[in-house]
């Protein structure tokens, strides 16, 4: 398989500009790819787990239980805003 990307208007672009050509379209690629919400939810995910992780290491597990606290918490109390809105205007 060859390094030339697909498309037929790769044949056109100079070859001393392939590579520099060639790095840009990755680099734009891989910047729509970071700004997914997808990647930024994964992404705070794996940071709040870290921190998480060093507190259990280097705390007393009650301030990691206060750290893991708005993780398990803040679903829950979205669901119950969600569940009551719904009720006031569904009732």
């Amino acid at each position: 398989m060859s390094d030339r990307p697909k498309g037929d208007w790769w044949r056109f672009v100079p070859p001393e500009q392939r590579r520099r050509r060639r790095f840009k379209a990755w680099r734009l690629r891989l910047r729509e790819r970071l700004r997914r919400r997808s990647v930024g939810i994964t992404v705070a995910f794996l940071a709040y787990g870290l921190v998480l992780l060093w507190l259990v290491l280097h705390l007393p597990p009650v301030v990691a239980l206060f750290a893991l606290a708005p993780m398990i918490l803040l679903p829950l109390l979205g669901y119950l805003t969600y569940w009551l809105l719904w009720k006031e205007f569904h009732e």
